[in-house]
């Protein structure tokens, strides 16, 4: 007796963060750098949570940025 394999769906792609940041950091006379990426925010965040959440994420992968100046920020829906 044979068995056919029936066709399956496609997977569906990843779903794609709902935002897009830009954050500079800066100390001044030693360095400077720019970090970018995507993010969901967790249902009710603000502007300003979702600020904390990426400085923080970004500084506690180096040691170094501690302190750092933030320069530049930005937060927006990703999508065109």
């Amino acid at each position: 007796m044979s068995t056919t394999q029936q066709p399956t769906a496609p997977a569906a792609p990843p779903a794609e963060d709902t935002h897009f940041f830009v954050l500079t950091l800066e100390k001044p006379g030693r360095f400077s750098m720019t970090q970018e990426g995507t993010c969901t925010p967790p249902p009710g965040s603000s502007r300003r949570d979702m600020y904390r959440l990426i400085y923080q994420s970004v500084t506690a992968r180096d040691p170094n940025l501690s302190g750092a100046s933030v320069g530049f920020f930005s937060l927006e829906p990703n999508r065109l």
